[in-house]
């Protein structure tokens, strides 16, 4: 009988402690790679981002979030990627849709504060999850039930009266810790991650088997043969 791995404590060595220069280089560099992969569309993006869109917010976010939830005045919404690596596609439109719907629920006569992904000032995993849009994974990450942890999270902070649901309920880490046994940091043994590290690898997103199906089989395959092999390769 095999006993089940607990989740180890964890130590986070912040990459910065001046959250603006964090927030600046975070947004900077899915922007370059944005720009690098495709020009046309980085344009079309910084276009769309300062124009209002027609219709309300409602129907923004049925359209334009993966997911959706309330917590007190918050709404928090989710963007999926479409790629294992980090997708910048998905941040442009994450960052799209948030200054789209700032500018919906002004124009209806309501208060709106844009939480993109990088804001210092509130957890939005955290957040996320205890308004029911799955649970944290070892490292804080939100693991959305469908999405798994391949997801851009931005939130609006609004007086705007609309109730909204998950589309999904439930979890979505089950506390396999193929995040933690194959962090090349090895914070089992050590306890720490440093988040400077973090940068160029992302290997805790690529082996999380929830949200991928078939995937999964072969990243349980890297664990039981203890090593680190659920990396992005051509077999995913």
């Amino acid at each position: 009988m095999t006993t089940k791995l607990l989740r180890p404590p964890i130590s986070f060595i912040p990459m910065s402690t001046d959250a603006e220069k964090i927030r600046f280089f975070g947004t900077l560099m899915p922007a370059l790679l944005l720009l690098r992969a495709a020009p046309l569309r980085f344009l079309q993006y910084q276009i769309v981002k300062r124009q209002t869109p027609r219709g309300d917010l409602a129907g923004l976010i049925e359209h334009g979030a993966d997911d959706v939830a309330r917590s007190g005045d918050t709404l928090i919404f989710v963007h999926r990627w479409q790629s294992l690596t980090f997708d910048p596609f998905a941040f442009a439109r994450a960052k799209t849709f948030l200054a789209q719907a700032g500018r919906l629920a002004r124009r209806a006569g309501y208060a709106a504060t844009l939480l993109d992904p990088l804001s210092p000032d509130v957890n939005l995993p955290k957040l996320a999850a205890s308004a029911g849009l799955g649970n944290l994974s070892p490292y804080g990450l939100l693991v959305h039930p469908i999405f798994g942890p391949r997801v851009i999270l931005t939130g609006l902070q609004t007086d705007y009266p609309l109730a909204v649901q998950p589309r999904w309920g439930g979890g979505g880490c089950n506390d396999c810790l193929a995040c933690v046994t194959l962090c090349p940091q090895k914070p089992f043994e050590s306890g720490v991650i440093n988040l400077r590290d973090c940068q160029s690898c992302a290997q805790c997103l690529v082996v999380c088997p929830t949200g991928k199906g078939r995937r999964e089989r072969s990243i349980q395959a890297a664990l039981a043969g203890g090593g680190g092999g659920g990396g992005g390769g051509s077999g995913y």
